[in-house]
């Protein structure tokens, strides 16, 4: 079998050399796709503990090693898992809003797109369990760290186009704070499905974001 590049082998996330490679998700073939799927699946059903190949082979029917073909191996495999976090189809892309709308209406969809991203449990319980790999293993640690350096350039742009003119550091220190609260929100409503009303608490944030923002009232 020829040896395929890795599927992590693309463009750093930054013009950082030194960053991670970006993932490009949507160009992997359908079988690493398939494998990708499986392991999200099992991720967010059954938990990292249960990411083995022998797992991986039965759930997504692909011969186990085809992870290193497609991936270069687990630790691959594991870096596609936390990239597929930051570009989930499902809840939209952050690219598409940041391109694609201008002014007050981009910070608009932004926020709405953090809502869903943060109602998302599937994507929630799937951070949850990659997290503590991260406190574990520096790689791990590293493709995580350059993610959210990225997520919080893309979230301050977004989070630029309002009345209240913020400057370029105040909006990523905004941006850290935005994040936090849709991870935390979407913890809560992890752990209390049907006591945390997770509806209301995030309506009450879109409410003082908004004020902050100067943004008109939804």
């Amino acid at each position: 079998m020829k040896k395929r590049r890795p599927a992590t082998s693309r463009e750093p996330l930054s013009e950082n050399p030194d960053e991670p490679k970006s993932i490009d998700l949507a160009a992997l073939s359908p079988t690493a796709q398939r494998i990708l799927a499986a392991a999200q699946t099992i991720v967010a059903e059954r938990g990292y503990a249960d990411l083995t190949m022998a797992a991986l082979e039965r759930q997504s029917g692909a011969n186990r090693a085809l992870v290193a073909y497609y991936f270069g191996g687990k630790a691959g495999l594991v870096e596609a898992l936390i990239e597929s976090l930051f570009q989930n189809p499902d809840v939209g892309l952050v690219e598409e809003i940041r391109s694609g709308s201008e002014g007050p209406e981009r910070t608009e969809r932004f926020i709405d797109w953090q809502g869903r991203v943060s109602a998302n449990d599937r994507v929630n319980r799937m951070l949850y369990e990659l997290l503590p790999q991260a406190l574990r293993d520096p790689a791990v640690r590293e493709r995580f760290a350059s993610e959210y350096r990225v997520y919080r350039d893309v979230d301050a742009d977004c989070l630029a186009s309002t009345p209240a003119n913020l400057d370029r550091e105040e909006l990523k220190a905004l941006a850290a704070v935005s994040i936090a609260v849709v991870e935390g929100l979407g913890i809560q409503r992890a752990l209390d499905p049907d006591g945390f009303d997770h509806e209301r608490a995030w309506r009450s944030w879109r409410t003082i974001l908004g004020r902050y923002l100067l943004l008109p009232n939804p």
